[in-house]
């Protein structure tokens, strides 16, 4: 009952601070920015206090949850501006919530104190950010994942990460395990490292999400997985060498850089070899075959929405759901996770090469689901010669599992799984994928601009669903017909 009614109190609090906050926005010359980043602040440092004086995480949990679902109304109905206004389309205050509910729900009664951290980097750290970026008088700007971010930013985040993580950790010990100088430091340089890079890409206010759960990953890693440090720091500096070795090569845009570095860390620094080979073979042997035939491939340039040079949102679609399944299997440790995380990767890489080799076809595509002759480069346009590809492409990443064991059952089941993913991917690019005709050339193309930057018209599809979440369909689509095909095979 004492827990319900601090909760009551807190809850009144926030609708104060927010009326406050709402009034002197309306009676003031002061921008929704400012007060925003005000509230953002003071929310914050008594959000990230709550572990210290609530015994039962429940009552957060709910005001996190209808906090959560109260701005994304008021975002869409363009109201409470003076926390939600940032000149931009953002999400930043339905992430914030909802960033502190997932932590709650997983440290509350495991480890406040990374908890605790976690909310307070985002509180001052990411505050620090964009409070530096938009003050300091000559920005030295960048841009990544779609909004413009400054070096001198970037930098306020990683400085006050660092101290931040140093600060609450100095003097405190979760579960009775000491926590030395040493491990203290290395924890808060990992910790800044990865908080830092996930708000240099964050889109709309995503970093609201991903830098807190982000941190509190790498405190978790180091203060419960010690085993795992010297393979995640390994894994880190390796990812940074991949990363930027294939953007000299051009495979990379800046954004695709930054986002390989982080789905990287993850892969390489969790997962070890076994899981870092196949998506290094995917990647690599992928970013050469599109390279090939350049002649041959400028005649569908303009009808590909993307390419050959990777972004951040090619990554994600790619790598993004096996990336996924190697914090499950971080979390939850289980040998299925890595038949799933290689016919996951083994459908990217068969859709990438169906498509890539595909092309080289003496024959135009059949549509998959008509049969009819289509153009070159169509969505959902299949060739013998692309299909023949594609199962090479899912074959070669399913052949790393004689990494672990030889069970050729297996062998044959994630290269079906792989390709199966490929046939979903084909299914929806012909059916719900955005497909855009030119006034001007009259060419179907996935671009929304055209000839000479000229608006293209919507002809079928929905204009959200471009060829990124087509890919992202392809690698869940191909890890459940894989977790569908093992209940008969084990």
């Amino acid at each position: 009952m004492i827990d319900w009614f601090w909760g009551c109190i807190f809850l009144a609090c926030l609708i104060v601070l927010i009326t406050i906050s709402e009034l002197v926005r309306k009676h003031t010359d002061k921008s929704p920015e400012v007060t925003r980043k005000v509230v953002h602040i003071i929310t914050g440092i008594f959000v990230a206090l709550t572990p210290m004086f609530f015994s039962s995480s429940l009552p957060m949990l709910i005001i996190a949850g209808t906090f959560g679902i109260v701005n994304f109304v008021a975002i869409r109905l363009g109201k409470l501006t003076s926390y939600n206004g940032t000149g931009r389309i953002s999400y930043g205050t339905v992430y914030y919530p909802f960033a502190f509910f997932i932590l709650t729900a997983l440290f509350w009664h495991h480890s406040k104190i990374i908890l605790i951290t976690s909310m307070l980097i985002l509180a001052l750290a990411d505050a620090s950010a964009a409070i530096v970026g938009r003050t300091v008088k000559r920005p030295i700007s960048y841009r990544l994942g779609g909004e413009k971010k400054s070096i001198q930013g970037s930098a306020a985040m990683f400085i006050v990460t660092l101290l931040v993580v140093i600060m609450v950790w100095w003097s405190k010990s979760p579960n009775g395990v000491a926590i030395y100088t040493k491990t203290i430091v290395i924890m808060a340089l990992l910790t800044a490292v990865i908080a830092t890079v996930c708000e240099a890409i964050s889109y709309r206010g995503s970093d609201n999400l991903t830098v807190p759960i982000g941190s509190a990953f790498v405190m978790h890693l180091m203060i419960f997985r010690p085993e795992l440090v010297t393979g995640f720091t390994i894994g880190m500096l390796l990812a940074a060498i991949i990363a930027l070795i294939s953007y000299k090569l051009r495979f990379l845009s800046n954004s695709g850089t930054v986002a390989t570095f982080l789905l990287g860390t993850i892969v390489f620094g969790i997962g070890g070899w076994n899981f870092a080979l196949p998506i290094l073979s995917f990647f690599i042997l992928s970013s050469l075959i599109s390279k090939l035939g350049k002649k041959r491939k400028k005649i569908v340039a303009d009808t590909f929405e993307k390419s050959s040079q990777r972004d951040m949102w090619q990554v994600w679609a790619n790598g993004g759901v096996g990336g996924i399944i190697v914090l499950l299997h971080y979390l939850y440790p289980h040998p299925v996770w890595y038949y799933l995380f290689l016919a996951s990767v083994a459908a990217a890489t068969a859709d990438t090469w169906g498509t890539e080799i595909g092309v080289f076809s003496k024959f135009s595509p059949r549509h998959i689901l008509t049969f009819r002759r289509v153009p070159t480069g169509t969505s959902g346009g299949v060739t013998l010669l692309g299909s023949l590809g594609g199962i090479i492409g899912s074959l070669v990443i399913a052949s790393h599992l004689f990494m672990k064991e030889t069970d050729l059952s297996l062998l044959v089941t994630i290269t079906l799984a792989g390709f199966i993913g490929s046939i979903f991917d084909s299914i929806a690019g012909a059916t719900i994928q955005a497909q855009y005709q030119c006034p001007t050339c009259n060419k179907y193309t996935e671009k929304i601009l055209h000839c000479n930057q000229t608006t293209t018209k919507l002809t079928s599809g929905y204009a959200w669903i471009n060829n990124d979440i087509v890919n992202t369909i392809c690698t869940i689509s191909a890890a459940i017909a894989m977790w569908g095909l093992l209940q008969f095979i084990i």
